[in-house]
């Protein structure tokens, strides 16, 4: 079976349609349609002529995904579960923002590292997203909206599907694609062996956000069991990025009651890192139903950032959005949840 558009780059595009009966430029016409319109069928792109219109439809649609349910939060957060043919399923989300509108994706049907606070490892992993199946998500949400911004950080870890999900980043930041800039995206990892690497050799300015969540490898080797690796060794990795590119990058902190937010884990991490080209993001948790952890009180969150800001940290304190329709972070799942 010959690969879909979407699981090619776009170069390959006008040759794809070439061989279809097409001519080179009605690839780069689809690829408008697509991005740039929010087309989710052939029969829409209505300057390829009809004979190619119709072969193309004859053969399967442009996307495969179904959109199975739509969640809305009262903060303006949309929530979307798509359903591929094989039935595995999977969660974007599209959030309102100060700076934009922001787009989270998926890279993996649920998720190996099993992070003890975060619904979507609870099954354990299914398989990895192809690319085509990555920008799908764009693609349903480009149908409903535009976005300037993207996280990758829903389910799954980016950097065990490494490749996919950089085949389908290198789409989404062409001109002649979703046209975002590097700059405008965030890929979140624990850091699995060989990621940052690998991140530094692809060569695009997007920004690391590097999932910690513990100041010490014995607390994180708990909270993060598929990412055990010495927390010294993620950052000296995580430098190496930033010289790469110039981007600071992230550290992405999720704040659980009694856990890892006391203020000797706070003194901890400022103590990892200082003198770090890095930003600290806490994210106060989001409840799971069944996990067992709690949300900080909002004064012990403002105490634990106050800390690292003493430090000489430079910290953000992270406004969850999305609660509501359980679309916010760690609340990623692969089935369908009421609004």
């Amino acid at each position: 079976m010959s690969p879909a558009p979407l699981d090619l780059p776009l170069a390959a595009w006008p040759d794809w349609f070439a061989a279809r009966g097409g001519r080179p430029f009605h690839g780069r016409s689809a690829a408008r349609w697509l991005f740039r319109r929010g087309a989710r069928s052939w029969e829409e792109m209505s300057d390829l002529p009809a004979g190619l219109r119709r072969r193309l439809a004859a053969a399967g649609p442009p996307l495969t995904s179904v959109v199975e349910r739509e969640a809305a939060a009262g903060d303006g957060a949309r929530k979307l579960l798509l359903r591929f043919p094989d039935g595995a399923a999977v969660e974007c989300v599209w959030m309102p923002g100060s700076r934009g509108r922001t787009l989270c994706l998926s890279t993996q049907v649920g998720c190996p590292i099993r992070c003890r606070f975060c619904a979507s490892g609870a099954d354990g992993l299914e398989r990895n997203l192809a690319a085509g199946e990555i920008l799908e998500q764009a693609l349903q949400v480009r149908a409903r909206g535009s976005f300037e911004r993207l996280v990758v950080m829903g389910m799954g870890d980016p950097g065990l599907n490494l490749e996919a999900t950089l085949a389908a980043l290198d789409t989404l930041l062409d001109p002649a694609g979703g046209g975002l800039s590097a700059r405008r995206v965030t890929v979140s990892t624990v850091g699995p062996r060989g990621a940052l690497e690998r991140l530094a050799a692809w060569g695009r300015p997007v920004t690391l956000a590097l999932s910690l969540h513990a100041p010490d490898d014995e607390l994180r080797a708990e909270l993060v069991p598929g990412g055990r690796r010495p927390v010294a060794e993620l950052l000296a990795e995580a430098d190496a990025l930033f010289a790469a590119h110039g981007r600071e990058y992230t550290v992405e902190y999720v704040l659980l009651a009694g856990v890892n937010d006391r203020p000797e884990q706070a003194e901890a991490l400022a103590r990892l890192l200082r003198g770090r080209r890095c930003h600290a993001n806490l994210i106060p948790y989001n409840p799971v139903p069944g996990l067992g952890y709690r949300r900080p009180v909002p004064a012990e969150q403002r105490a634990f950032a106050a800390r690292l800001r003493r430090a000489g940290i430079s910290v953000t304190l992270r406004r969850s959005l999305g609660r509501a329709a359980e679309a916010a972070c760690g609340q990623l799942r692969r089935r369908t949840l009421p609004c």
